[in-house]
Order: structure tokens, then sequence, then C-alpha cells
């Protein structure tokens, strides 16, 4: 068995034994001009590190663009990605004066979810306000930011 991840000129290849994924190199490189870089590292904002039970995928070289990209790299960390106030309504607050760039950073944040499913249920909140964002909205989105801060090397 193998398996061929294929994204632009990203490619990732596994197989179920050495000398079949030689021979599909070979294949491939007879049919392509390519190379070989080795063991699996970094794919799509992911990185990959090897373990002797298995592998390690976190994104803390996305996050921390995200921190960038939002103005919050130097920010204090917060010790939960939400706050434990109830809820936050569609219609509460001010719309929010940047509405794409709140947008941008809610989409990044989405990114993140596939190897930090500690932030899945928070950022799903966040998206429910994506299409009219309002201040309070703002408010919550940005402790998860602060959240990553503290967390920047968690992971599956």
């Amino acid at each position: 068995m193998a398996y061929l991840l294929l994204y632009l000129d990203d490619i990732v290849l596994t197989a179920s034994s050495t000398s079949l994924l030689q021979v599909l190199i070979n294949q491939l490189h007879s049919a392509f001009a390519m190379k070989d870089l080795g063991p699996l590292h970094f794919f799509l904002g992911i990185q990959v590190c090897h373990t002797d039970v298995g592998f390690f995928l976190s994104q803390e070289q996305y996050a921390e663009a995200i921190l960038d990209h939002a103005g919050m790299s130097h920010y204090k960390p917060a010790s939960t990605p939400v706050d434990t106030k109830p809820k936050v309504s569609a219609s509460m607050g001010k719309l929010a004066t940047n509405a794409s760039f709140f947008r941008s950073i809610v989409g990044a944040l989405q990114y993140l979810t596939l190897t930090r499913p500690d932030l899945a249920y928070v950022v799903h909140q966040v998206c429910l306000h994506m299409h009219v964002p309002r201040d309070v909205h703002w408010t919550l989105m940005k402790r998860i930011p602060r959240y990553l801060r503290g967390t920047m090397e968690h992971g599956l």
C-alpha cells in the first residue's frame, strides 16, 4: 500500500515497505523532474517531528504568523482560549471597524485547528459572527491568540 499526497509542487509519499517506496520514487523520477528531500519535516504549514512512538504534528510557525498578522505578538498569554462569560449575541455591541481583517484572522485560526483541537470550540463560536462582526466578537476572538502565546508548542 502506498499514499501520495500532492498539493501544487509539494509531494508527500509513503509506502508500506521501503522497497515499494523506492520503486515509486524511481518511477516518479523517470517521469518528472523532482528531487527527494528525505523524511517529511514540513508540509502545508504543518511541522512534522519524528518520535520513537510516531509523529508529532504542530503549527508553531503558523501560529507565530497569526500573532504577527493580528499585531498580538507581545500580548500577555491567557490560560484558556475562551472566557467563562456567557456567549455573546449576534447583535450585541457596535459593528467592528475592520470586518475583513477580523475574517482573515478567524480564517487563519480555522486552519490552525488541524493540529489544535483545543481551539475548535472557540474558533467555531467566533466563526458564527464572521458575516457581521461586532466589537464584542473582536474581544472574544482576541483571547484566542493570547491563549496561543502560552501554548505554542501544543499539537497532535
